[in-house]
């Protein structure tokens, strides 16, 4: 090619491009769709995302925290009626807690010390056998010479429920300490004076030690290990489950229709568009499916040693390792069955459905709790939600059954199903009509062929444009002999 044929070339294909931006600029069908779908998954992505983080004290509730009382009671002089300080305090605080969305449950300390340690309730609150004794004694230090012990409740945290549901645990701690040492201290000053009498002086000290009896101690009693991510590796290996299998199944599907000649293959300037091969939609999504089935198996694997390299606390490494295959497996079966169904806009399903509403709704970072109500329904059959309960009963739970574990396996079989079913009936449904992934294999209604053919636009002239070659210009063939289809160039004209 010369130099002058060169410039031909280069200006003919500016003026291409800039034909190009008048279409779309002048032919709302070009620019409306993407416009519309891309601003509508963002403002989905942004409203569900900060809707859920955002006033998580005003979103609060059925936040359940196991409440233990153990106080029995006693009496400040022999003569004197039996007193239950801990009931007291329990009469107070369930109401109180009741309107900052925290639900206190009563039970024995064995029940509570169960339910913390297997993620369900997100904390304990422990009030011991000798609670009021030790109040009446604190009292009667104010005369006597004897030596107070200050009376304690418990507040117990595990780390392995979340991050942020511990730190919304230890506040309720914080506002416990002031509600509970109000009332209390208020009540124990007032039964010093009416004992010693209206002239009774007490120091300082002694009024301050008295007006704040109670301590509220915030423990943990099973710390995660280190490389726990306090709470968070849980979550971040969820997302990789979740992401290897959405993903995945998206590549898989590119390369794989590349393969069968069903969408080109292109590498930089490299096109190629491979001859299509005869095989149905059923044979092209049972391919897909075993080739996911394999990343499963491999990725999974991967994971866990990269996390092993990195630091991670894994417990359970081979539990582990086969419930991420199967949420691979369901995940990718899924995702794959969805574009094989529903096609282009499967992909949209994919990524609004595992991703777009699943992160929100996962309960990884913040508690479902602390969201808008409308995420815990949503969370019901969110695939990201219920492998986050399985994921974090494996590493912080020792794969207790009741933690969760139990329930992600058997949804998780359940979405796999899902998807096997929903791949099968559909693509052999379409192959039985004679639906197949080729042209004009489907007959559609011209009102819809003028939105998706260019062709049907009365507006689009069809120009070849010339390709320079050593023997002079020559104009595309419309097909290769290999099969492949080169489709010439478009230029729109009003």
């Amino acid at each position: 090619m010369n130099a002058r044929a060169a410039i031909e070339t280069d200006a003919q294909h500016d003026e291409q491009a800039r034909a190009a931006i008048r279409d779309v600029v002048g032919h709302p069908r070009f620019w409306l769709a993407p416009v519309a779908v891309v601003i509508a998954l963002m403002s989905l992505m942004a409203a569900v995302y900060l809707g859920a983080v955002v006033n998580t004290r005003e979103n609060l509730h059925d936040f359940h925290v196991a409440l233990v009382n153990e106080d029995v009671g006693g009496r400040a002089t022999a003569d004197s009626p039996e007193m239950n300080l801990g009931k007291q305090i329990v009469e107070q605080l369930v109401p109180t807690t009741a309107k900052q969305g925290i639900v206190l449950q009563p039970m024995s300390r064995a029940d509570a010390m169960r339910k913390l340690s297997t993620g369900r309730v997100y904390g304990v609150i422990a009030i011991d056998s000798n609670f009021t004794n030790l109040m009446l004694g604190l009292a009667r230090s104010a005369v006597l010479q004897n030596q107070p012990v200050r009376p304690k409740i418990d507040v117990l945290i595990h780390r392995g429920s979340g991050a942020f549901a511990s730190s919304i645990t230890t506040v309720m701690a914080q506002s416990m300490d002031e509600q509970v040492n109000e009332q209390a201290g208020k009540q124990l000053l007032e039964n010093v004076r009416n004992e010693l009498g209206p002239d009774a002086k007490l120091s300082g000290a002694t009024q301050l030690a008295l007006s704040q009896p109670v301590h509220i101690a915030v423990s943990e009693p099973q710390p995660l290990p280190d490389g726990a991510a306090n709470g968070l590796s849980a979550f971040y290996f969820t997302l990789l489950l979740i992401l290897a299998g959405f993903t995945g199944a998206m590549m898989v599907s590119i390369i794989v229709d590349g393969q069968l000649g069903q969408l080109p293959i292109e590498f930089g300037p490299l096109f190629l568009l491979r001859k299509r091969l005869a095989i149905s939609r059923w044979g092209t999504l049972a391919a897909k499916w075993t080739i996911m089935l394999i990343i499963a198996a491999v990725q999974a694997a991967l994971f866990i040693a990269v996390c092993a390299m990195v630091g991670t606390s894994l417990p359970n490494a081979f539990p582990l390792w086969a419930f991420s295959v199967l949420v691979i497996t369901a995940v990718g079966v899924t995702a794959s069955a969805m574009m094989a169904v529903f096609g282009n806009p499967g992909l949209l399903i994919n990524l609004v459905f595992f991703v777009i509403l699943g992160l929100p709704s996962s309960g990884g970072t913040v508690p479902l709790e602390a969201s808008p109500r409308v995420f815990s329904a949503i969370a019901a059959i969110e695939p990201m939600h219920l492998v986050y309960y399985g994921v974090r009963s494996i590493l912080y739970f020792d794969a207790d059954l009741e933690s969760g574990l139990a329930r992600s396996v058997i949804m998780s079989v359940v979405g796999l199903v899902f998807g096997l079913l929903l791949g099968v009936i559909g693509t052999k449904y379409y192959d039985r009509k004679g639906w197949f992934r080729r042209p004009n294999a489907l007959s559609v209604p011209p009102r819809l062929a003028k939105l998706v053919d260019a062709e049907s636009d009365e507006s689009v002239t069809v120009v070849e444009a010339p390709i320079q070659s050593a023997g002079g210009p020559r104009h595309l063939a419309p097909e290769s002999a290999a099969g492949a289809v080169s489709h010439p160039n478009v230029t729109r004209h009003r």
